[in-house]
């Protein structure tokens, strides 16, 4: 039995991986033995749900008192080293909630704890069991698109995440607002398709010392080029669209089994095939392709444990997440204030001079 921490208690564990994992306890796949959170309340209140779990101020004392194969990290993002560089230190296994951190500098320095201690490193990108974005990805790579490859990628909603701190809106705590929540995701998908990302130009909106609500990147990979645009503060025409020489593709993120793809014959709606073990029986057992992003939590923790004791691969390591690291920090470095063109000329220039990048090299 594998047996679990659990560092951070806030709304992505309580909401995403406390049910699965009281199911694979349940079929005895794993035992969850502490809980680690600065927040008493919030940490007992988690650690209940769980047979024989204990709830720890720090990760000091959680260490001290029990050994672990597994820790989970689910802090927020500014603390991920910290916390994944003890739990290899004390030989665990490593699933770490996106973003992987918040820096270039960290991603590297966890790579080398886990490289050292000769311990997985996964990263926490559930997205990536989207049966249909795992279509396209072998889809692109056939070379059935053609060539000359460009892309458009947006995904905006308003901002309704029930937090439990405030800890998303702080810069020094979060290292980034919408881009750094909900761009890391889409920035992994394109490089699981497309290759490494380089960012040629970004704007957001981020006034002061305060996050973004709003980003615009335009990217270049190996494969492709293209725009890629998320917001927290309003709605927008979500997918995917790729177009290439030979054809394109469109997918729609609120389904997740199907593409649409263009031919010389038209548009075709594709339903997707690809599916994923639901436990962990030796060769594969029960598979699954998600229809929402709850099951995908499912689906990616059975993916680590079945990388503890099998080997398999899985899906994110922390050098794959590491790229979309230096993505992110080339777009933060070289953030331009967003055009705002619905504001009057006078309130346009005091955003611009209020932007957080305004007089910095």
């Amino acid at each position: 039995m594998i047996r679990v921490l659990l560092i951070g208690a806030g709304a992505v564990v309580g909401e995403h991986y406390r049910p699965p994992l009281r199911r694979l306890e349940k079929a005895k796949a794993i035992e969850v033995l502490g809980v680690v959170d600065p927040n008493e309340s919030r940490g007992r209140q988690i650690a209940a749900k769980f047979k024989r779990a204990r709830p720890y101020p720090d990760c000091e004392a959680a260490f001290r008192d029990a050994s672990y194969d597994l820790a989970i990290i689910a802090s927020p993002p500014g603390f991920h080293a910290e916390h994944a560089c003890a739990a290899f230190e004390h030989d665990c296994h490593v699933l770490c909630e996106k973003p992987m951190t918040t820096t270039v500098a960290d991603a590297d320095r966890m790579n080398a704890a886990a490289t050292k201690a000769d311990r997985v490193l996964g990263v926490a990108y559930p997205r990536r069991f989207y049966s249909n974005f795992a279509d396209v990805a072998r889809l692109v790579a056939s070379g059935e698109l053609g060539e000359e490859l460009e892309f458009t990628y947006r995904e905006g909603n308003t901002y309704g995440w029930q937090a439990a701190t405030d800890a998303a809106f702080r810069r020094e705590r979060a290292g980034g607002g919408a881009l750094l929540d909900i761009g890391v995701h889409m920035l992994d998908l394109l490089a699981w398709i497309f290759g490494d990302p380089v960012v040629t130009r970004s704007f957001d909106d981020s006034l002061n010392n305060g996050v973004e609500t709003n980003s615009l990147l335009e990217l270049t990979f190996p494969r492709a080029r293209g725009i890629m645009q998320v917001s927290w503060e309003y709605p927008l025409n979500n997918g995917l669209w790729i177009r290439g020489t030979l054809g394109e593709v469109k997918l729609d993120a609120g389904d997740l089994r199907t593409y649409s793809r263009k031919t010389t014959q038209g548009w075709s709606l594709i339903p997707s095939t690809t599916s994923w073990p639901t436990d962990l029986t030796p060769g594969g057992g029960k598979r699954v392709r998600p229809g929402n992003l709850r099951p995908c939590f499912d689906a990616e923790l059975v993916a680590m444990l079945r990388c503890i004791r099998y080997g398999e691969a899985f899906p994110v390591t922390g050098v794959q997440a590491a790229s979309v690291q230096v993505a992110i920090e080339q777009a933060y470095e070289n953030a331009e204030p967003l055009d705002c063109s619905w504001l009057p000329p006078d309130e346009q220039a005091a955003a611009r001079a209020k932007h957080w990048k305004a007089g910095r090299p």
